[in-house]
């Protein structure tokens, strides 16, 4: 563990601290409403009325009536870390549960990792969060655990052997006498911590693996919850920002600044790199003038436009200058010798040994969308920064603002609030530069928040990326070679350069899935080809996995159908060395009762992943079935059987509702999702015309979740990528078409 790094103090003029008696009685503590960092200076902080708060390590404070406080590092995005994290904190500490709550933490190398090919640093992503934090945590509670029933054994005068904790209490097993965390306080905070605390054994946990409720739960129900855009600090002005219409576009001059910085409420007109922010009283002052604006722009860069951008796409799949990213065998030579003797490709339905078969899938540049637009509360003072909002990436906020402002890092003070919503997009702290620009400008703390228009119109988008998948099957039906690739904008050459270049010239999130391809297949080419274009992108829930899980999952079903062979059972045979696969099918199989002929009108999909966490840090397995049903021409989506492997369940409850959200989320892109650009501009602006799936069109969901001995692996993005193709299987068997570009042209019920 880290040493405990004492807090500065701070400034006049910063939200008002709280009485403990306040700050229980309102419930910010189970809120995690701007909470400070959970920081002491010695170990000791004195609240307004006298009581004192001691702190046992980085992640665990307790107070004199036995409440415990449990830091989270991760940002609460809707994933569940509020309740899941400490869940696995408070089972090893044998803290009692009902008397426990959760303050964000930030700004110890406790709080930080390296994980996801990213330097070491506190953010959540790439589904990190428990596989990251699990024994950092369970650690922490032996820990917390060990000095209180030390602490507990010498108040009541026996040896620690013959104690036991539960509970929040320290009890001599022999007597039944007791003792509260509480009371050992003063005593227990004084002892050193072990470095290597005994955890306890599985047969011992209390609370892991239990389907607790959310402890944020009731605060986002009642409305006592804070997100970034309720954020208030003495003095705050507001601010609304005005975009380019182009996507690069950049303000060379506001024509009639003088006039709105006259208009009622409005106090500072800044012109930043990339936008004008308009600084008022209010936010509806700040809009109306932002709206009056008259802005002078100069075009960033190439003008983007969807026809083109295909058109560059269709041309790189037939592209000689493609990068090799896996070769195993001679896959050219098994095509040669397939081409040599069919002199054009057979019709799909009748197996054929040598046989060639191929498919072309395309899937669009989409958006987060995320509920609450971005947005920041920033007050940069003459030595330091404070931020206040829903930051995904604390220390690359931390790092951003020092570079601009010449302050340094540990100057950035980063307090995070609920995210309404992220899936990658607040990592990204372009909107926290607009809210500092503009407090440096004006000398107070501001808000900023960006319109749903700019935040769709100015953000950073998942690629749109384009597939062609070829296959020469064997005499049984089955792939003697295949060649996989994938060509579109890769997002490492885009935002991670040094990774895509030490690769060779190929982005592993393009190839997800494929480059490392879990079917056996003997002889398999995997390449790409870099498509430059200059659309601002950035990491986006699930990444490339939605996309070539879509196109790789889509032609398996379509060699199955060629070979004639059950999709389930061709499956199996392609995975037949990988027993852990083979359960996750086999068990969602029986939940959906694959084997029966489904009710007369119901068509059936089916589709499997292996999703490999950033860097290899997890493997978790996923398999989707998919029930429809055709309604005048429309899919009324009937049912979805999820069969998932994520290692031991924290929290089964959670894991069910990343899943069904996660679903859901796959069904938006499945069939509304689309980014498309004219004249260097993005088309959409809003949910009227970047539509969400509608709660009468979700289907029911059921999910098998498969025991496992492995450790926790990430649960919060693998969901999504099997969707898309097993609804497109159900679609085949429904209409006889096959749909291979993404959104599907396919009307829902």
């Amino acid at each position: 563990m880290s040493q405990r790094i004492p807090e500065r103090t701070r400034d006049v003029g910063e939200p008002l601290r709280e009485s403990r008696r306040d700050f229980l009685k309102t419930g910010l503590a189970f809120a995690g409403s701007l909470v400070l960092p959970l920081a002491f200076s010695e170990q000791v902080s004195a609240a307004e009325d006298g009581t004192r708060f001691r702190e046992i390590n980085d992640w665990v404070r307790v107070d004199p009536d036995g409440q415990t406080i449990i830091g989270l590092s991760q940002a609460e995005v809707g994933q569940g870390v509020y309740t899941g994290l400490p869940q696995v904190l408070a089972d090893e500490m044998d803290a009692d549960w009902r008397r426990v709550s959760v303050q964000f933490v930030t700004g110890r190398d406790a709080y930080r990792i390296a994980a996801a090919n990213e330097h070491p640093q506190q953010f959540v992503g790439a589904s990190m969060s428990v596989t990251m934090f699990t024994q950092r945590l369970r650690v922490a509670g032996a820990q917390a655990r060990e000095v209180f029933l030390a602490a507990g054994a010498r108040r009541l005068g026996v040896r620690p052997t013959q104690c036991a904790t539960k509970t929040g209490r320290v009890i001599h097993l022999q007597t039944g006498r007791s003792v509260g965390y509480g009371e050992l306080l003063a005593d227990a905070a004084k002892l050193p911590l072990n470095p290597q605390p005994r955890l306890k054994a599985e047969s011992a946990r209390t609370l892991i693996g239990q389907p607790l409720h959310k402890l944020d739960a009731p605060a986002k129900v009642n409305g006592s919850a804070v997100f970034g855009i309720d954020v208030q600090v003495p003095g705050m002005l507001v601010g609304a920002v005005k975009m380019a219409p182009t996507l690069n576009g950049k303000p060379r001059a506001v024509r009639n600044r003088d006039m709105v910085r006259a208009l009622a409420g409005v106090v500072e007109v800044v012109q930043a790199k990339d936008a004008v922010i308009v600084v008022a009283d209010t936010y509806w002052q700040a809009k109306k003038a932002c709206d009056a604006l008259d802005v002078q722009w100069e075009d960033g860069g190439p003008p983007a436009d969807s026809a083109t951008i295909l058109a560059e796409r269709q041309a790189a799949l037939m592209s000689e200058q493609a990068v090799v990213a896996t070769r195993i065998g001679d896959a050219s030579a098994r095509f040669n010798a397939a081409r040599n003797e069919h002199s054009a490709l057979g019709a799909l339905g009748k197996p054929a040994a040598g046989r060639l078969i191929e498919a072309d899938y395309h899937t669009p540049y989409i958006v987060h969308a995320t509920m609450e637009p971005v947005n920041a509360t920033v007050h940069v003072r003459e030595h330091d920064i404070e931020v206040w909002g829903p930051i995904q990436g604390q220390d690359k906020v931390r790092w951003t603002l020092s570079a601009i402002f010449k302050v340094p890092s540990e100057k950035v003070i980063v307090n995070t609030t609920f995210l309404g919503g992220s899936f990658g997009r607040k990592y990204v702290p372009d909107f926290v530069i607009h809210a500092a620009v503009a407090s440096k400008a004006v000398g107070r703390p501001v808000k900023v928040i960006r319109s749903r228009e700019d935040d769709v119109r100015h953000g950073f988008y998942r690629p749109g990326v384009s597939a062609r998948m070829r296959a020469v099957l064997g005499p049984d039906g089955y792939p003697g070679a295949m060649h996989l690739r994938v060509v579109g904008q890769s997002l490492y050459w885009s935002i991670k350069r040094d990774y895509f270049e030490k690769a060779g010239g190929w982005d592993e999130t393009m190839l997800d899935g494929l480059y490392d391809l879990g079917y056996s297949v003997p002889d398999l080419l995997v390449d790409s080809v870099s498509v430059d274009q200059h659309i601002p992108v950035s990491f986006m829930r699930s990444v490339g996995s939605t996309s070539s899980v879509f196109f790789l999952e889509s032609f398996i079903n379509e060699l199955a159908h060629a070979a004639r062979i059950d999709p389930l059972d061709y499956r199996r045979t392609l995975l037949r060395d990988d027993p852990l696969a083979l359960r996750v099918l086999d068990r969602t199989a029986a939940r959906a009762n694959w084997k029966r002929r489904p009710a007369a009108g119901v068509y059936r999909g089916l589709a499997y992943c292996l999703y490999t966490g950033r860097g290899g840090a997890f493997t978790t397995y996923v398999a989707i079935i998919v029930e429809l049903r055709m309604v005048e021409g429309h899919a009324k989506l009937e049912r979805v059987v999820c069969g998932i492997d994520c290692g031991q369940a924290i929290n089964p409850m959670l894991i069910r509702e990343m899943v069904e959200g996660g679903i859901g989320f796959a069904l938006t892109n499945t069939f509304k999702s689309e980014i498309t650009f004219k004249d260097g501009a993005v088309v959409q602006e809003n949910f009227a015309d970047y539509p969400l799936l509608y709660l009468s069109q979700m289907p029911k969901i059921e999910i098998e979740i498969v025991e496992s001995d492995r450790a926790p692996q990430g649960c919060g993005e693998v969901a999504l990528p099997p969707v898309a193709p097993a609804v497109a299987a159900a679609l085949f068997e429904a209409t006889g078409t096959r749909l291979r570009t993404m959104p599907l042209e396919q009307a829902l019920a």
